[in-house]
């Protein structure tokens, strides 16, 4: 009985642990809700006065306009875009759709606000919005894999009992 107490403590502690490691997802809230964004950052760039420059926050910016447009650095060939998590974070991101030729602005300037906007030939391609980012951290799978071998182990003893 103390032993699978002690088990359970590690398993928690080492969980918590695991908790605090992994990357962090931004979300755009807008006051329209006319854009939906995200992208996501690497741990090290989490670190206070970190520039963003890791192909994780490049291949993971995406952001859906009203008229359906979906915007991604990855797609662009050499994207404007820059970001640093001081805290306060600070974001600007120029991008564009050449098929439509449509673009995108967003930025983050600490004590002005946040905001995106559209420039866009398409029907709804003439909007901007201010807004906020969230963030949440994401564990590595590591994690995962902890909590569910705490879960297995937990079961098995006690079915045993």
């Amino acid at each position: 009985m103390v032993k699978s107490g002690l088990v359970a403590l590690i398993l928690g502690l080492a969980t918590f642990k695991a908790g605090a490691q992994g990357t962090m997802l931004f979300t755009w809230h807008g006051n329209s809700n006319f854009f939906q964004a995200s992208f996501e950052i690497t741990e090290a760039e989490s670190l206070s006065e970190q520039l963003f420059n890791s192909t994780l926050w490049t291949n993971s910016i995406q952001i859906t306009s009203l008229d359906g447009l979906r915007y991604r650095a990855s797609d662009v060939p050499n994207p404007y875009i820059g970001g640093i998590f001081g805290p306060p974070l600070n974001l600007i991101m120029i991008l564009a759709d050449q098929t439509t030729f449509s673009s995108i602005n967003v930025s983050v300037v600490p004590g002005q606000g946040a905001s995106i906007s559209e420039s866009s030939p398409l029907p709804n391609g003439r909007h901007g919005e201010s807004g906020f980012w969230t963030y949440e951290l994401i564990p590595e799978p590591s994690t995962t894999a902890l909590i569910s071998l705490g879960a297995i182990v937990w079961i098995g003893k006690s079915l045993r009992a």
